[in-house]
């Protein structure tokens, strides 16, 4: 009797997966579409499909065409149903498109299907202290984060490096006694890498701050993107903060935050500090000032009051040989408090404090290296990293899947 019900299990299994195997032939629109009015070269486009159980079981079995032109593609299985089948499936690739367009890719999956485009770009290398990926060198700790982003004429210098929580008392906590960090790589290139850090932010002996950072890079364009979200169910913190120290050349080092004029200047001295204060009401109206600090004196450069629609958190720190784009997002722009500051000695912070007590934060900064001249408006800017190039695919393979469509 045993023995039949072994055998009954072994079959059963076999022929779940023969069906897994032999999969029958499908494809799926995916629509990608500018809409910042923004010509994009190579830009990096991240998609997400779903898929119902049993449909897909090897991302190995797919490829990503562009009419009847094979588009290289970096396609891995993000989640998987019970069986082992495919859930989730995430398509990166590099799109160029122009001003207000659309296109139209198939997503071509089954047994018989197999990608032939070479998909080149990063490589990832890990070793017990750090991440390579490409000339960016992550430390495994958090702390520094951003340990190296050029193997030589090196841009990062000492100094405060990553992420930063502040707590209501006005200290500041970052990862260097994090509990159960745990450093992953979720996407290993060749065309995206993502790296997440996962553990707790120790604030007192009583209280712990959970938190999940990711830091991702393109393999078309030089930047990082930093995210995290922190946990924090008693309230207990009143900021967040990412920073990054800057080693640039000789100064002066000119600076511009995306106002509504395209506020400009210098730092000469490595004592003076711009700093944009952006302060977003309930009502949604940001008031923003750009205040500089020379000499020891400090002075307002210019003040504003936009809507909440209209970003204003990003700009560029450039010396004579390099250019830093930056951006800083948060989820919905929330009321609060925004600081972006710049230091003549190299040193960067992004703050952001919300107008009442949160039980999780966000922030999300972007690192843009690129040599001059910079090109206003192009993929280098901070403006098009805002508005990234939107990727669906087609409603029905939503409903198949069984999860809601996006809006």
């Amino acid at each position: 009797m045993e023995r039949r019900r072994w055998c009954s299990t072994v079959v059963a299994a076999a022929m779940a997966s023969a069906g897994l195997n032999a999969q029958s032939r499908g494809s799926i629109s995916v629509y990608v579409k500018e809409s910042a009015g923004i010509r994009r070269t190579a830009y990096p486009v991240n998609a997400r499909v779903p898929f119902r159980q049993g449909a897909l079981a090897d991302p190995a079995n797919t490829r990503l065409m562009n009419g009847e032109m094979e588009t290289p593609a970096q396609i891995a299985a993000e989640t998987k149903w019970r069986d082992g089948s495919i859930q989730w499936l995430a398509v990166d690739f590099n799109a160029s498109i122009g001003p207000m367009e659309s296109q139209t890719y198939r997503l071509e999956y089954g047994g018989d299907v197999k990608a032939a485009a070479d998909a080149r770009g990063l490589t990832v290398t890990e070793n017990a202290d750090g991440i390579d990926v490409g000339p960016v060198r992550f430390k495994k700790s958090g702390v520094p984060l951003l340990a190296s982003v050029k193997y030589r004429g090196e841009d990062i210098g000492r100094g405060a490096n990553g992420l930063t929580v502040t707590d209501t008392v006005g200290k500041e906590h970052d990862l260097t006694n994090a509990e159960g960090m745990r450093v992953e790589v979720v996407k290993r290139g060749p065309l995206y890498v993502m790296i997440r850090y996962s553990g707790a932010i120790v604030v007192d002996g009583s209280y712990r701050a959970s938190f999940s950072m990711t830091a991702e890079m393109p393999n078309s364009k030089s930047w990082v993107k930093m995210t995290a979200t922190v946990d924090d169910p008693g309230k207990r913190l009143q900021e967040i903060s990412f920073h990054t120290p800057l080693a640039l050349g000789a100064l002066p080092w000119v600076w511009d935050f995306g106002t509504d004029h395209w506020t400009y200047g210098a730092l000469r001295n490595s004592g003076d500090t711009v700093e944009l204060s952006d302060a977003v009401k309930a009502s949604g109206l940001n008031q923003w000032k750009v205040g500089m600090r020379s000499n020891g004196q400090e002075q307002t450069y210019e003040t504003g009051v936009a809507d909440r629609s209209k970003v204003i958190r990003w700009g560029h720190l450039q010396d004579g040989k390099e250019v830093i784009a930056f951006v800083m997002e948060t989820q919905g722009s929330p009321a609060g408090m925004y600081h972006i500051t710049l230091g003549g000695d190299g040193q960067t912070a992004f703050h952001f404090a919300p107008a009442l007590p949160l039980t999780q934060h966000h922030l999300t900064v972007y690192e843009h290296y690129v040599a001059p001249p910079l090109q206003i408006g192009a993929a280098t800017s901070p403006s098009s990293i805002l508005n990234p190039l939107a990727a669906v695919c087609d409603r029905k393979q939503y409903n198949a899947a069984g999860v809601p469509a996006p809006r």
